[in-house]
């Protein structure tokens, strides 16, 4: 099989700016303000102010057909030389999203000489390729192949490799040619259209909030003749300097020949959240309050950036890190009280529990002491943080929102400080609690609110 290549991302604003300008660009990922930011970009470049409204078409939402889609890119320009044809979350990606692929692939396995026919239609799904692919070893079967092992890596065992090396000799035994050809469906049409002769004065640009499946059919052949790019969330650096956030907001600063001090950086990612359109603003807010002042510090913070839901939110898992039921329950009600649904809520105390638990583990691997609040922020990350993070953060979920060690480093802080308070049992117990509570919020006509209250008084009380 062929070996899958890495490499870099090419930069789509340089190579649009070079009149490098390619027929189709997928843009998703979970941040919608650097998605939104590059779009304008690229059609800031392609469309002139003269003709914008002429040559720019949006299109939103899973209703929207191929049919509906092309119709609109073989428009021809007016007046220009591009026309730009914008469609945001199209059901054509969230279609063929997938699941649990290991469970997938096991249960396929499981099949392999009882029903045959359903093994190679559900790896067909799995892998996205067509059966017939699978048959015929194509390249987009083999790449799809090589892309899962490499995925799930260690949580293959000898016997399930041998069954995904003998998928094919599976699949040439089967008839995959009787469906009806007639039914094409909006992926099909669009892959389609992608392998076509495509426009050359038309651009199609996809965005979609949230990933998408590298490995879905439609990403690969859009990456075949156009681009596609993943904006994932900007996580903090192991230190200050390496943190993308704080190098951003110390550009844009000192566009206005303003500086700002770490402990004030610091409160404006903890008061954001971390969230780069609510900074972008907060950062028009400061410059205005700040006046003549060259460096931007802490009270300037704490003066323009009011608290906001990620601050109450922040209260509440602190609190329940120290077992404070008072505390706990108080900013519970400010959390509610401030619009947060029940359900989010629960799930940003099961996210502090997945942390905690990480945390308790990776303490009593390195015997490290109780924390407390002791240590200074700043030693925290030098000496424990940061060589935590290059010894083991690969080992922990890729995923940023799953991995203590891609958070802000104060979060990591807060949450090694209160570690005493829990054992490991007591943390995995929390965190089947709040998975216990996400099924009544979501199937069950209970109070909310009461179900949450005893959720905080069961996790403070101490055994």
């Amino acid at each position: 099989m062929r070996q899958k290549q890495t490499k870099t991302p090419p930069n789509i604003l340089r190579e649009i700016q070079a009149n490098k300008i390619l027929p189709v660009y997928l843009l998703c990922g979970e941040e919608n303000f650097l998605i939104e930011g590059t779009l304008k970009q690229m059609l800031d470049h392609l469309l002139t102010p003269e003709t914008r409204d002429f040559n720019l078409s949006f299109l939103e939402g899973t209703d929207v057909t191929t049919q509906e889609i092309l119709s609109q890119v073989d428009t021809y320009p007016v007046m220009s030389d591009w026309r730009a044809v914008v469609v945001r979350d199209t059901g054509l990606f969230k279609a063929q999203q997938r699941s649990t692929p290991i469970t997938v692939l096991r249960n396929a396995f499981k099949i392999e000489t009882t029903d045959p026919q359903k093994c190679i239609s559900t790896m067909a799904k799995i892998l996205e390729v067509k059966p017939y692919q699978i048959a015929e070893q194509h390249f987009d079967y083999e790449n799809s192949v090589v892309s899962l092992i490499n995925e799930l890596n260690t949580r293959l065992n000898d016997e399930e490799r041998g069954f995904l090396e003998r998928l094919p000799q599976i699949a040439q035994q089967l008839d995959l040619y009787s469906t009806d050809a007639s039914a094409v469906d909006d992926v099909e049409l669009m892959l389609e259209w992608l392998e076509g002769d495509l426009p050359k004065n038309s651009v199609l640009i996809f965005t979609v909030r949230g990933t998408v499946n590298e490995r879905n059919r439609l990403v690969r052949a859009i990456e075949s003749v156009g681009r596609y790019r993943s904006f994932a969330p900007v996580e903090a650096g192991t230190s200050l300097n390496r943190d993308p956030l704080y190098i951003k907001v110390t550009e844009k600063l000192s566009e206005f020949e303003k500086q700002i001090t770490p402990r004030a950086f610091s409160q404006l990612r903890i008061r954001t959240g971390g969230d780069m359109h609510t900074i972008a603003e907060a950062i028009n807010k400061i410059i205005n309050f700040v006046g003549d002042k060259r460096q931007v510090d802490e009270q300037d913070i704490q003066n323009v950036v009011t608290q906001n839901t990620f601050d109450n939110i922040f209260d509440l898992t602190d609190a329940i890190g120290k077992r404070s039921v008072r505390q706990a329950l108080k900013s519970l009600h400010d959390v509610l009280a401030s619009g947060q649904d029940p359900i989010p809520v629960n799930a940003t105390i099961a996210r502090h529990f997945r942390f905690a638990l990480q945390a308790k583990l990776i303490a009593e691997k390195r015997g490290l002491r109780p924390l407390r609040s002791r240590m200074p922020l700043q030693d925290f990350i030098k000496n424990i943080y940061q060589p935590i993070a290059e010894e083991i953060g690969s080992l922990l979920p890729k995923s940023t929102t799953h991995n203590i060690l891609k958070q802000n480093p104060y979060v990591a802080y807060k949450i090694f400080q209160t570690l005493h308070s829990f054992t490991t049992e007591e943390l995995s117990a929390g965190l089947e609690k709040t998975l216990t509570v996400d099924t009544e919020l979501k199937t069950s006509q209970t109070d909310a609110i009461a179900t949450l209250e005893q959720l905080v008084y069961e996790l403070c009380d101490k055994p």
